[in-house]
């Protein structure tokens, strides 16, 4: 958004800062946008409500030998690692790091509209400092 876009919907011709605007109109920034659009995909592979070939990508975590706290969680994904830079931005790769990220009763969230409003929440506190 450039100033003039920005003075156009706030109202005024001032100078004022964009990012004050940005969180007046709860706009995400851009990284924490991206990280919305990967988790909500993610819930809805998880749920059975994305394409096949996404649900696929994504896998919960099994349960292991040894008994740590964070392996008993089934709601967290296995991470899959590369050594490659450019393999970090695949579904499989960043998905399950956004996801693994998110707390407990956000990741159990019961239906997708409850999700998507629990998760712009959790991005703009996080944004913004809140």
């Amino acid at each position: 958004m450039d100033r003039w876009t920005d003075g156009r919907i706030a109202g005024r011709r001032s100078h004022f800062s964009t990012s004050d605007l940005r969180k007046k109109l709860h706009f995400l920034p851009v990284k924490e946008r991206i990280q919305y659009k990967l988790c909500l995909l993610t819930y809805k592979a998880l749920n059975g409500l994305a394409p096949a070939y996404l649900s696929k990508l994504v896998q919960r975590r099994k349960h292991k030998q040894k008994n740590l706290r964070r392996d008993t969680d089934v709601s967290y994904l296995e991470r899959k690692y590369t050594r490659y830079c450019s393999s970090k931005g695949a579904f499989s790769v960043a998905a399950p790091a956004v996801w693994n990220d998110l707390p407990k009763p956000l990741r159990d969230s019961s239906s997708v509209l409850s999700f998507k409003a629990n998760l712009k929440t959790h991005f703009f506190k996080k944004a913004y400092n809140c």
